[in-house]
């Protein structure tokens, strides 16, 4: 073979140059909203791609032995020419397709030229991607526009992946993997990435919040990247979706839509049948319109969405203790959302296409009550979410070049709505009074970021070499005063009993932070076909962050003096200079596929790959130092005769200090009260995991299937130990200037082995059915709790801890029926996740001490089986040349099975291990929802 490498020109060196030193703008971008097609041609051939929506041409030409490839392409339908042979194909999201023209027989062109091949009616072959490392599942605009659910969250299809958990509750959605928390993935929208770099929950918006993040009317198709992904992905430990919006065509299109769902629509779930309760009112509208379509025919295109969401839900508190059931009822708990999405796309020439998007989401929802929580205790929160995206490609001889600017807000602020009323705490009854707590934190971002691609190498083999880089600044901005209202505390084993508190917790200050925190990502990915059969996927990136953790911060002298009294490291001592930038996070990214196949045609695959990939901790687990440093929260302890409570110096109680001014005056004067310390490790580093995979790929015709071996090893996630405490469980008091807790930051690891299954026919008119099965086997631990790892001395000493169901399964399915009908359904079947199981142990892990403290077991126990079966059935009624009108019925849960929730965890309670409700009405009781849809 004759190999060589062309060299490039002096203007194209110029612009490889000019992708490593730019620098600019919001939400950091994944290049990879595009699609690829590599293939063989007769040598020297010229390949054209005709965008059948748009007219939009991509040219490149075959080199002496030839090889092509398009990189590039928008994710759509394709007619290729090549050498007198013509293919009408589709290419989705991400995918690196194989399309090899010379050994295709030819298939009739359209009539028509390239500007009029949105009015020719095509059948396009989808290209199936099977020579690729990733494990990734794509999911196609016909899955989110037609399988049944109920909350139209696109994200929910998530879960067609092998090893990803979408958890929908009543006040939050997110979506993990590899036993790895929620914060851990990273979502990217037309290649922004919508991290969130301030609190939990993975992406911006979806933390304490159901809300959705994007308009699923607005989203063309995404991909779910569980393993392996490639250097250009960054911020993410575990999986990556990458979702891509809708464009407008030569042709005008839109719709108008509604879905309706009342509680004369909603089962009572097992509880309340058991009970006997009557059912509340409950009613949900979502609604929504796009329409998009051609400026200047062939050259400037428009897509507008807005979709709007109102639900009348409510909760129940049901509190046995007698003295507080004036409490109980069923009250009204309100969510609205509004999202917005524009965009314009310019093809300005053959070789350069320019899209400008924005995003405006804004959603408001009464939270915090509901179960032994009263009313009184609710809280407003507000989310909003704001996104201005420039995308620019130029299309080179043989190379690209991707260049990305944005801007992006988000905001998200629950705060009381009684300021005003004092909040208790009976441990073990319930929570009465207002809320106590205020917050506002949020996020301002501008990114930049350039791709070059190279697409015409050839030297001892085809490469397609992608460099780049990302250069983003975030402005974080956090307030927080979570004991702004204070909260007094309760327990009947204490001596004053339900009677009076034996503490408070009272912040009478609020706690501001801003940080400025750049971030810059080098990368370099070589995928490279040594051979027809051998693809390497070589990659190596480089992430820097200016101030993760707080660097200016200082420790202030009299918690210096309480780590030297303990015994404390001095690497939790801050002097504002020497916590460093995290300039160690080098990842390099190894990937193969070897086609085994007799004939050569891919129907064997075998693939696998190792890497590292780092993430980040967010803000609001670190900033806790500085906020209980400068801006103190305090706790008073209190006894009936002023004896110690828990070795700390107690007050005599007195009623008046449930008065709030009375209780400023005592914390302003010498009483008896103590302040929580945090403190950092100056050498806290990001967390990252190590991934490795092997699987195989077998194509039978239309179907396709896979079986994996993933290994995921977590490390260096964040959370937060007692500094304070002896081995025996009993804290050392009285500490220095009387201050009171100690915590120190730790790290903690994840880890699962997991066998992924997936089998899929893809829905074709031809056929008019389409399946898909993804199976999933996990074996998933981790160390310590959450943020907090308070139960025993540090995480590792934690019991195993199972995190996630060990099977779960999903099917997915599409029937084509007589009369323009359709029925498609979706089930969801797992043997049980973990939930807490509380009991006594010796607080060094039974190491040393009585058995005298009450701690936690995480993972002890294991819900039932969960199961679910979706369906939806449409009927469409045609009329004009392309207008419908489609009547549609969703039903949730059709064999109404029992998903049973909030596990009693007391080892000594006689309910242990018995459930206390179901999961939310809207999924685990049956439901049924009904919609319309006219398009055109």
């Amino acid at each position: 073979m004759n190999r060589k490498f062309r060299k490039p020109s002096r203007k194209l060196l110029s612009c490889a140059l000019l992708s490593c030193l730019l620098i600019g703008a919001p939400q950091a971008f994944a290049q990879n909203t595009s699609a690829s097609i590599r293939g063989k041609v007769a040598a020297s051939a010229d390949i054209v791609a005709t965008n059948t929506a748009n007219g939009a041409v991509r040219r490149v030409k075959a080199d002496a032995n030839g090889n092509y490839a398009l990189v590039g392409l928008t994710p759509g339908t394709y007619r290729v020419d090549a050498a007198g042979a013509s293919r009408v194909i589709s290419v989705q999201v991400g995918q690196a397709a194989t399309l090899n023209l010379a050994a295709a027989a030819p298939a009739p062109a359209p009539a028509g030229d390239a500007t009029n091949l949105a009015a020719v009616t095509v059948t396009a072959q989808a290209l199936i991607e099977t020579k690729t490392s990733e494990i990734a599942t794509n999911v196609s605009q016909r899955q989110i526009e037609s399988l049944p659910q109920s909350n139209r969250n696109f994200l929910n299809f998530a879960a067609l992946a092998p090893g990803v958990t979408v958890t929908n509750t009543d006040t939050s959605k997110t979506i993990s993997a590899a036993g790895q928390p929620a914060n851990q993935v990273n979502v990217f929208i037309d290649g922004a990435s919508q991290k969130n770099n301030v609190l939990q929950g993975g992406l911006v918006g979806q933390d304490s919040s159901k809300g959705n993040p994007f308009s699923q009317e607005a989203v063309q198709e995404f991909r779910v990247l569980t393993q392996n992904f490639k250097a250009e992905y960054e911020q993410a430990g575990t999986a990556i979706v990458t979702a891509i919006t809708k464009s407008g065509t030569n042709e005008f299109h839109g719709s108008i839509y509604g879905f309706f769902q009342d509680k004369s629509m909603v089962e009572k779930d097992y509880f309340e049948r058991r009970d006997n309760k009557e059912k509340a009112d409950y009613e949900r509208k979502q609604y929504g319109a796009t329409l998009g379509g051609p400026i200047i025919k062939d050259k400037l295109h428009f897509f507008v969405s807005y979709e709007g969401n109102r639900e009348d839900a409510n909760a129940r508190v049901t509190i046995n203790d007698p003295q507080f059931s004036s409490l109980n009822g069923v009250f009204a708990r309100p969510f609205e959302q509004d999202v917005w999405f524009g965009k314009l796309s310019w093809i300005a020439s053959e070789n350069d296409d320019v899209d400008l998007s924005i995003t405006r989401r804004r959603d408001t929802e009464v939270i915090g009550f509901g179960g032994t929580t009263a009313y009184d205790a609710r809280q407003n929160r507000d989310n909003k979410v704001d996104d201005v995206l420039l995308k620019w490609k130029h299309y080179g001889d043989g190379w690209l070049n991707e260049m990305s600017i944005g801007h992006g807000e988000y905001e998200w602020s629950p705060n009381s709505a009684n300021p005003g009323i004092i909040a208790q705490d009976f441990q073990g009854c319930c929570r009465v009074g207002g809320a106590n707590l205020l917050q506002k934190k949020g996020q301002e971002n501008y990114t930049f970021r350039n791709d070059f691609t190279f697409s015409d190498i050839d030297w001892h083999g085809n490469h397609v070499i992608k460099m780049g880089v990302k250069y983003a600044t975030y402005k974080l901005n956090l307030l927080e005063q979570n004991n702004a209202n204070p909260i007094y505390v309760y327990n009947r084993s204490r001596p004053g009993g339900y009677n009076s508190p034996f503490q408070a917790r009272y912040s009478p200050v609020g706690k501001r932070a801003e940080i400025d925190n750049d971030q810059i990502g080098l990368y370099i990915q070589d995928d490279w076909d040594v051979t027809d059969r051998l693809q390497l996927n070589l990659g190596l990136r480089w992430d820097y962050e200016t101030d993760p953790y707080n660097k200016n911060y200082v420790t202030p002298q009299t918690h210096i003096d309480v780590i030297n009294f303990l015994g404390i490291s001095h690497d939790y001592i801050s002097t504002g200079n020497n916590r460093k930038p995290d300039k160690d996070m080098i990842q390099p990214r190894l990937g193969f596929s070897y086609d085994f196949s007799k004939d050569n045609d891919q129907s064997w695959v075998l693939f696998g790959g190792a890497g590292r990939y780092y993430d980040r901790t967010p803000l609001d687990n670190a900033i806790q130092e500085e906020f209980h440093s400068v801006f103190p929260d305090y706790t008073v302890w209190f006894s009936p005769d002023g004896s110690p409570v828990d070795g700390n110096p107690a007050v005599v109680w007195d009623p008046k200090y449930l008065n709030v001014n009375e209780l400023q005056a005592l914390i302003s004067g010498p009483g008896n009260f103590s302040s929580e310390i945090d403190l950092l490790n100056n050498k806290t580093k990001s967390p990252y995991s190590d991934q490795f995979s092997l699987g195989v790929r077998r194509v039978m015709g239309d179907w396709n299937a896979s079986l994996t071996l993933s290994k995921v090893k977590g490390k260096d996630q964040f959370t937060w130990v007692w500094g304070d405490r002896l081995p025996n469980g009993n804290f050392i008091r009285p500490l220095p200037h009387n201050l009171g807790a100690v915590l120190l930051n730790t790290t903690k690891d994840y880890e699962s082995t997991g066998v992924f299954f997936t089998l899929d026919k893809p829905y074709t008119d031809e056929s008019g059915w389409g399946f898909g099965l993804s199976y999933t086997f996990m074996d998933a631990s981790k160390e310590g709790g959450d943020a907090y790892s308070l139960d025993y001395a540090s995480p590792e000493l934690y019991p195993e801890n199972h995190v996630g169901a060990h099977n779960q399964l999903v099917v997915n399915a599409s029937v084509k029926l007589p009369w323009d009908m359709r029925l498609t359904g979706l089930g969801t079947f797992n043997d049980g996740t973990p939930y807490d199981v509380f009991y006594t142990f010796d607080y060094n892990g039974g190491v040393n001490g009585p058995s005298n403290t009450t701690g936690i077991h995480l993972g002890g126990g294991r819900k039932a089986p969960y199961k679910q079966v979706d369906l939806s059935l449409t009927k469409d009624f045609k009329f004009g040349e392309s207008q419908v009108l489609q009547l549609r019925l969703d039903g949730f849960n059709i064999f109404n099975s029992n998903n049973f929730d909030c596990y009693e965890g007391s080892y000594t309670s006689p309910r242990f291990g018995i459930p206390g409700c179901t999961l939310p009405q809207s999924r685990s009781a049956r439901s049924f929802q009904v919609g319309a849809r006219y398009s055109f």
